[in-house]
């Protein structure tokens, strides 16, 4: 019996991405202030769709640098446009000018990346700071594991033009799922000590019913995170610091992942209630997974919503960090300059615009 339970739930907290397809539903755009880009996996098309009116013309590049401003694949006055005909294993990206103004441009791509094997791989790029700049595109990605990589997604993370992937994953984790990535980019192992507990734990949680400790649990990672795993975030900073394209990823892209980019985007200025508001896009990226996880554990019998809490990010579980943060070390530009050592001027310098 205790394999039983054991096997649901290692099923429930190791993401298996075999059923990714079925996630199709999810808005995998950002809205820049006037343009939503999305792609479905495996498409050669995207879909841009338009919140200022007026006519609209639009040029595309592989690379935000290399966009042809000399030869438009679109011109509109509707709200939304299609453009097809696009290679399904290239990203591509779009520079979008509003009634023949050359300095009233958008330039977007997608967020989250149009691949199958993992729906948890954004692109931070496009995020609007307070003063107005924002996220470089194509520069940082967050992402969950990437053991279930199709080559096709392979392919398609290769024209990313990645320079390091950052793994925040422990050993015992990568030999579960070891990252499929394409060859050429360098990976760095920074291990995170989340605070998570043993499996042994969580399934007495699920037999007793204990809905308390499901609910504290990701308060308690996120406070371990903020106070015990300095040096692992330092170390984090450090390599962006360098320069260059990086993904950070770790088992599913929510917590470790996620703590990571709410002090990455943090550092660059984007105001609170905008970072946790991108800490909460887990939820959409992985609903599918999570409703099938929860079904599956209540068709053996037991009570699957008692899972709910961990397999999603809250706004408390982030906050917890922040209030740790702004009440014992300061205030997050204290905490990010004095314990995570982070040059904020050069890593806005790196990626913003």
């Amino acid at each position: 019996m205790r394999r039983f339970f054991n096997w649901i739930i290692v099923l429930s907290m190791i993401v298996s991405f075999s059923s990714c397809e079925d996630n199709k539903d999810v808005d995998n755009g950002v809205s820049t202030s006037d343009v939503t880009a999305t792609r479905e996996p495996g498409s050669d098309s995207y879909t841009l769709k338009f919140t200022k009116s007026g006519d609209k013309t639009v040029y595309q590049g592989t690379s935000p640098e290399s966009v042809d401003m000399d030869n438009a694949v679109a011109e509109t006055n509707e709200d939304s446009v299609v453009i097809s005909g696009l290679d399904p294993k290239q990203r591509y990206y779009f520079a979008v000018v509003f009634n023949s103004d050359p300095t009233d441009v958008s330039i977007v791509s997608e967020t989250g990346i149009a691949i199958k094997g993992q729906p948890n791989f954004a692109d931070l790029g496009g995020i609007v700071t307070a003063d107005g700049r924002s996220v470089k595109w194509g520069k940082i990605y967050r992402s969950g594991e990437l053991s279930t990589l199709t080559d096709d997604d392979v392919a398609y993370v290769a024209s990313l033009k990645l320079d390091a992937i950052i793994d925040f994953r422990f050993p015992a984790e990568k030999e579960k799922a070891p990252d499929k990535f394409p060859a050429g980019v360098d990976t760095i192992s920074i291990e995170v000590i989340d605070g998570s507990y043993d499996e042994a734990t969580i399934v007495k949680w699920l037999m007793s019913g204990d809905s308390e400790a499901f609910d504290t649990m990701l308060i308690h990672v996120n406070r371990v995170l903020a106070t015990e795993e300095q040096e692992s975030f330092k170390e984090f900073f450090d390599h962006l610091e360098n320069g260059g394209t990086f993904l950070y990823h770790c088992t599913k892209g929510k917590d470790r992942a996620g703590f990571a980019t709410a002090m990455f985007l943090s550092a660059l200025g984007v105001d609170r209630e905008t970072v946790i508001d991108n800490y909460l896009k887990s939820n959409e990226y992985l609903s599918s997974i999570t409703e099938q996880t929860i079904q599956y554990v209540i068709s053996k019998g037991l009570d699957g919503e008692l899972l709910r809490p961990i397999l999603e990010v809250r706004p408390e579980y982030i906050q917890t960090a922040f209030d740790i943060i702004d009440n014992e070390y300061g205030g997050i530009e204290n905490y990010l300059r004095n314990n995570l050592g982070v040059d904020i001027e050069k890593l806005k310098e790196l990626y913003l615009e």
